[in-house]
């Protein structure tokens, strides 16, 4: 999988949680984090290395919604690719995935064409001695991890937590399915001082964000075997406290991806019956 989509695995499909949840915090503060729908515009900045491309640009489409003790997503991803020299190449990838309140249980799908690696389906269970992950395609593979792996939703919150207690750096252990399925990373979040007013990005000049705080995020990706020297690349982002995101930066060293905020909406709350 293009590294891009940790787009899903950091800012908005980890939290895609419904309005009204709750996930049970580090701190006294419960973390409250709101369903929506949002559109991000992509175009390229900072293209200054070897590999960057000359023209780059593209959307990302996010569906949030809950199952009342879970949280689904559905991702669409387009990026148009323009290379220096040859021809243009069309990127689109379709993701879903489910993960339960208690972050025992996560599953995710992920279709793509053959030459960005095909469809990958699996599943990860936390148990009392770990991670067990089960894979159905492309193979049928059976890994396992540590228990202090995170999955998605776990880490927005846990950043979230770390930024109320004015604490600058956060480090985990992240599996949220992204490439082939088998990767667990190390990750390193960098937070920023809170901050309120006016966003840039024209999505979130609502009246929702006006009074929220906000911090500056950059997560680092390391190999799951490493936590210094380069990161294979960076995604930085503005989180507010209720979840959203804005601002988006993916920085791959050669270039970096520009993602606006454009566009979002708030759905009704689930009811849920006893």
């Amino acid at each position: 999988m293009h590294p891009i989509l940790k787009i899903l695995a950091l800012t908005l499909c980890c939290a895609a949680v419904p309005a009204a949840a709750q996930i049970k915090p580090l701190s006294s503060q419960p973390v409250t984090l709101v369903s929506h729908r949002a559109i991000y515009d992509l175009r390229l900045t900072d293209a200054t290395g070897a590999k960057a491309p000359a023209e780059a640009s593209g959307k990302i489409a996010f569906d949030f919604s809950s199952e009342c003790g879970g949280y689904n997503q559905t991702l669409r991803q387009v990026v148009d690719l323009a290379p220096g020299e040859g021809e243009a190449r069309l990127s689109d990838t379709r993701t879903t995935t489910f993960e339960d309140a208690a972050g025992a249980d996560f599953s995710f799908s992920t279709a793509r064409s053959a030459a960005e690696g095909g469809e990958v389906d699996g599943h990860a269970e936390r148990g009392a001695k770990g991670v067990s992950i089960a894979l159905t395609r492309p193979d049928a593979v059976r890994l396992k991890a540590q228990s202090d792996v995170l999955f998605p939703t776990q880490h927005i919150a846990r950043i979230i937590e770390a930024a109320r207690r004015g604490e600058k750096v956060l480090v985990a252990r992240l599996y949220d399915g992204s490439d082939d399925g088998k990767r667990i990373y190390n990750v390193t979040a960098i937070i920023g001082k809170p901050a309120r007013g006016p966003d840039a990005d024209r999505g979130a000049q609502r009246q929702e964000f006006r009074d929220m705080t906000r911090w500056l995020v950059s997560v680092a990706y390391f190999p799951q075997d490493r936590r210094d020297g380069l990161p294979e690349y960076t995604l930085s982002f503005d989180l507010y406290e209720n979840g959203v995101s804005s601002g988006l930066k993916l920085d791959y060293g050669d270039f970096a991806l520009r993602g606006e905020l454009t566009n979002i909406e708030f759905p009704p709350a689930t009811k849920c019956g006893r």
